[in-house]
Order: C-alpha cells, then structure tokens, then sequence
C-alpha cells in the first residue's frame, strides 16, 4: 500500500516528468528538491513570500503564478514560501467605498461580534475542508512552475496553531514535501511544537520555528530557528553574536531592518539591525544556510519593486 508520502513523490515524478524533460539540468535539479543554489559557494540569497502579501488576490484562487513574476525579476532562486499563497484566497472583506449620495438613505448593516465570529470560523473550515480535498498533485504542478522559473522552495511557512487537526497536521507536512521544502516553518507555540515532534518524525522533515527565543531548548534535532534579525533587533539583541552562538541551530536567515525597543521596520539600511554585519559575517564564516529577504517595511514601490530593492541591497554588501 502507497502511503501519501510514496504518492506525493510519484505526482512529481509521473506529472512533472514530461515539464522537467525540456527544463536545463539546473531548473531539474530545482524541481525534485536541489536548491538552485546548491552549486554557488556564495551566500545564499532568497525572499520570502510573505513580501508579496500586498498583492492583489482573486477570491477562490492561489496567486502561484502572480508572485513566479516578480520572485523571477528580482533574480530570486530560493524561497520561503508562505502557504496562503499556495491556497485560494478568501473573499473580500475590507470596507467599500461609501455610497453615493441618494434621495433615500441606505441602510449598512453593521456586523456583530458573534456574525464577525461564525465568518472567521466558516473560513478557518473552508481552509481545512480544501486542505483535506486538494491532491498532492496540485503541489507537484506548483513545484515544476517554481523549476521552471528556476526557483526552488527551501522552506513552506504554515501558520500552525491549536486548531489544526491530526489528519490537517499530516497534510500541509506532505504539501511541504511534495514542493521540494526541507523545513516547515512554525511559530513558537510550546503546544503546538509539542504536537508537531511527532508529526516530523513520521515524515522525516524539518521545523523551523519562528520564536528565536527558544534556540536553546529546541524541542529535538529536527527542530532549528527561522532567525529573524530584525526581531531580535526590536528585542535589543544582536543578531550577530546570536548568529555566532547558534548558528548551528539555524534553519534560516529572515531579513528584516528594524529599530530598538520593539520599533518598526524600516527600508534595508535605514533601522538599527546591523544588516550589512550579519550579510558579512555570513559570507565571512560560510554558513550553510539561506538568508531571505522580506519586505515588511512602509514602502512607495509595488511588493515587486521593494522586493527588488531589497535584493539589490543584499547583493551590493556582498560584493
């Protein structure tokens, strides 16, 4: 009997054999999960997805092929990608545009807190429902456009928390596989981590998880940190002597500029992180893992045009 790991590999090896035949031997490599940098000596410079986040979204649909656009601008050949990306958006639920004026007035209908409630819940269902309904094929097919594009995923971000089933717990783990990923990033719940361990035992992949804090009472050795230096700049660290001290403990580089005592973000080289140190130090001592940028900070560009600058950035300190 295949279990939905076996078939997970057989969906990227039967569906993605005649797309990965015309691909260069680099981009094939991508696609059955070699990063796109394993050959470069250099650092290795990714984005996160989560950078894209402001782009516009059609109800019903993922926005894979939106966001290859700008990832592949922007020279980015490794990932993190964030699974709402992968997932079909939810409806549009922001404020619209006040009516316009009328000879009889219009009645809005204020939501209640209870009616606010049950949306969230019918939505937080409607997620699992298609979690639970999706093949793993539809992940192959998204694993070859990312090849195609010569971009691989490294990690696959899944905003775990108490509401996850078992059975949706073993799913986004395989959705994460089948992409290519070699770590499910994780937020820094000790309940939820505690479920997770065996979940990663079962499948034999990685967690990364969100809370630098926790970098030196990890769960196991499948678990590493998702170091974001811009969060524990806000928390009056430095990332560079975390980076020494843990940096076998890191799955991970987040790149984020932020100021002291929990401040904001800020354009790449306008905060408090020392990023340009933390990209030296990198290089310098010739660590193994990625460092992704993540466009977070308030800026007058498109998510792409910011992503880009963000990129630029990284590049010119490594130079």
């Amino acid at each position: 009997m295949y279990t939905r790991r076996d078939l997970g590999k057989f969906a990227v090896t039967t569906l993605g054999a005649t797309a990965l035949a015309g691909l260069p031997r680099s981009l094939a490599f991508a696609a059955t999960g070699d990063s796109a940098n394993a050959a470069n000596t250099s650092v290795r410079l990714g984005a996160t997805t989560w950078s894209l986040r402001d782009m516009a979204r059609v109800p019903g649909q993922d926005n894979i092929d939106d966001i290859i656009k700008p990832l592949k601008s922007a020279g980015v050949t490794e990932i993190d990608l964030w699974s709402y990306n992968a997932e079909p958006a939810g409806p549009n639920t922001g404020p619209g545009a006040p009516p316009p004026p009328a000879a009889y007035p219009i009645k809005i209908h204020l939501f209640t807190k209870e009616e606010i409630a049950a949306a969230m819940l019918q939505a937080r269902n409607l997620t699992r429902d298609w979690r639970l309904s999706t093949p793993v094929s539809h992940f192959a097919e998204m694993r070859v456009k990312f090849a195609s594009a010569g971009i691989s995923v490294t990690s696959f971000t899944v905003k775990y928390d108490d509401t996850f089933t078992d059975q949706e717990i073993d799913i986004t783990m395989e959705q994460a596989i089948t992409l290519g990923a070699s770590f499910v990033n994780a937020p820094g719940n000790a309940d939820v981590l505690k479920r997770l361990a065996s979940f990663a035992d079962k499948h034999q992949l990685n967690i990364a998880v969100n809370d630098f804090a926790m970098a030196a009472s990890l769960p196991s050795s499948r678990f590493k940190i998702n170091a974001d230096i811009g969060a524990i700049t806000a928390a009056n660290g430095s990332p560079v002597a975390f980076i020494q001290e843990h940096h076998d403990a890191i799955a991970q580089l987040t790149i984020k500029d932020r100021r002291l005592k929990q401040g904001k973000n800020e354009q790449f080289g306008d905060g408090d992180t020392p990023v340009l140190n933390v990209l030296k130090l990198v290089k310098e001592k010739k660590y193994a893992f990625p460092v992704f940028a993540e466009y977070e900070y308030l800026g007058l560009g498109t998510p792409g045009e910011e992503l880009q600058r963000c990129m630029d950035y990284m590049r010119t300190a490594l130079a």
